[in-house]
């Protein structure tokens, strides 16, 4: 299944469940993973996560897939399988238009033993701070929001994120702080503005994101 990269921007992108606090000015490359998972009746429920990283553009094409290979294949330890990457999509800075894309057919590989889903807009939530300030010289976060959130059944608390599922999200958030590699190159997150990012953690506690309807 290939997906439509849509022309709407980063800031403006409902569905798009990584984003900043307030929209900015976008100065970085970025890569968008697109999943599907089961949602009220639809068996492929399209949600997307957008990462804006440090430095310029991929050389060529081969270049952004073999990122987008190592960005996938990262990202799809934090689901269960009922997620599936279907499409990665590559962007310049302040565009919605695509310049790179890759379909994917990747099912989720986190151990979901003993666990059970909350319901299907309700969401893990990393944040990852970075060097940019507010203008009350609060540091500024980039968020991701992952959806099929699985909580132990036995604890009989669906509020609480399962402890397998938020140690895969923290490595991955880990991958992005201190640099994925691939070739010659390490790609380091950013605000889409570019100031680097400084440390991670994923809520202990499951949020939501809202679906448009």
């Amino acid at each position: 299944m290939f997906v439509s990269p849509g022309s709407a921007p980063y800031s403006e992108r409902p569905s798009d469940s990584s984003r900043m606090l307030h929209p900015v000015a976008t100065t970085q490359y970025s890569i968008r993973v697109v999943k599907t998972f089961p949602f009220r009746g639809d068996p492929v429920k399209q949600f997307s996560n957008r990462y804006f990283f440090d430095g310029g553009a991929p050389t060529d094409a081969t270049a952004w897939h073999d990122l987008m290979d190592a960005v996938t294949t990262a990202e799809k330890a934090i689901y269960p399988a009922i997620v599936h990457i279907v499409a990665a999509y590559g962007y310049g800075p302040s565009s919605g238009v695509a310049v790179a894309s890759k379909a994917y057919s990747l099912a989720g590989t986190v151990s979901g033993t003993g666990s059970s889903y909350t319901p299907g807009e309700c969401a893990a939530i990393l944040r990852m701070a970075t060097t940019k300030r507010s203008t009350k010289n609060h540091p500024v976060y980039v968020f991701s929001y992952f959806h099929a959130a699985m909580y132990n059944t036995a604890s009989n608390d669906p509020d609480t994120l399962l402890a397998a599922q938020k140690t895969a999200i923290e490595s991955y958030g880990n991958s992005w702080l201190n640099g994925i590699t691939v070739g010659a190159r390490t790609y380091k997150r950013t605000a889409p503005s570019g100031e680097a990012t400084t440390g991670r953690v994923c809520d202990p506690f499951i949020g939501h994101r809202d679906f448009p309807h």
